[in-house]
Order: C-alpha cells, then sequence, then structure tokens
C-alpha cells in the first residue's frame, strides 16, 4: 500500500523526466510551454521595437539535442562553434519546473542592460537578454533536459544568431 501511494506522488514528477519528444515542437518542451516561451520573448520584443519570433521546430531539435548532451554529464556550457544563437539556463531540481522560467531569467538581464553595442560596456553581463531582443532574429527553438541528479538544463537556439561584437541589438 505505501509503495503504491509513493509511486502516485512520484509519478508526475517522473513524466517530467521522460525523454520522449513532442511531436508538435520537436523537442521535451510541450506546445502549450512553446507558446508561452514565444509569447514571452515576443512581449520582450515588444519593447524595444523588433519583429516577433516564431517557434521553430528545427531549432527546438537543434536544442534538445544538446540539453540531451549536457544532461548525461550535468554539465553547463554552450556549444563549440554553434550555427545558431545559444542561451542556456539550470535549474536546480525539476520539481515543478516550467520552462518559461528559463525565459524570465534571460529577461531579467534587462536591469542589467545599457543601451551600447555588443562588446561595450553594460552589454556582457546581459548577454541572455541581448539574444532574445536581437534585431534581425526571426525564429527561437527550445529544448529541455533532466540530469541524473534532477537538475534540469534549457537550451534555447536563435536564428540568425544575435550578439555580434560592435552591433547594436536594435
Amino acid at each position: 500500500m505505501f509503495k503504491a501511494f509513493l509511486f502516485s506522488l512520484l509519478l508526475p514528477a517522473l513524466s517530467f523526466a521522460q525523454t520522449e519528444t513532442d511531436s508538435i515542437t520537436g523537442s521535451n518542451v510541450s506546445a502549450e510551454d512553446a507558446r508561452i516561451i514565444v509569447e514571452h520573448h515576443n512581449m520582450a520584443r515588444k519593447e524595444v521595437g523588433v519583429q516577433p519570433l516564431a517557434w521553430s521546430d528545427t531549432l527546438a531539435e537543434y536544442a534538445q539535442e544538446w540539453a540531451d548532451s549536457l544532461a548525461k554529464d550535468c554539465s553547463f556550457r554552450h556549444r563549440q562553434h554553434g550555427e545558431y544563437g545559444e542561451n542556456i539556463y539550470s535549474a536546480s531540481s525539476s520539481a515543478s519546473f516550467q520552462p518559461l522560467k528559463a525565459s524570465q531569467a534571460w529577461y531579467a538581464e534587462k536591469q542589467r542592460f545599457t543601451y551600447a553595442k555588443i562588446g561595450e560596456p553594460g552589454t556582457a553581463r546581459a548577454m541572455h537578454y541581448t539574444q532574445m531582443i536581437w534585431k534581425n532574429t526571426t525564429e527561437v527553438g527550445v529544448g529541455m533536459a533532466v540530469c541524473t541528479n534532477g537538475a534540469v538544463i534549457v537550451v534555447a537556439n536563435y536564428n540568425p544568431p544575435g550578439n555580434y561584437t560592435g552591433e547594436p541589438p536594435y
């Protein structure tokens, strides 16, 4: 009886950790979470007057591949020589984790941002935010994976990439 009760408590958390990809989004991010993430990005982009982003299944698959790779050893690093812009986020626990938290953390860097060209003072501590709002970026895709220790890795990829040294984000 106790085992059945314990299993029923753990079942919601275990369902999050499944590695099965969503047939709509191409990643472990649900269609609803993908919609919310794009909506949040577009709110940030509207504030600075740049075009909205669209979800890309191709970018989501690419992001999911990297999130899965990072989760194997619970590492946290950017893909070397990637062809897309990239933001990464990590949370210490998958319990009640929502992917929107990653987008909100990147957006929160706005507080540390002083409008300038990338590489100038005021931009280094806000590079996730500037990638979110990069003027020429048109697509985003997000993947996420759970490490063996229960931590969550979220990867967002952007096309075309942003954060070019010497260029303003918008």
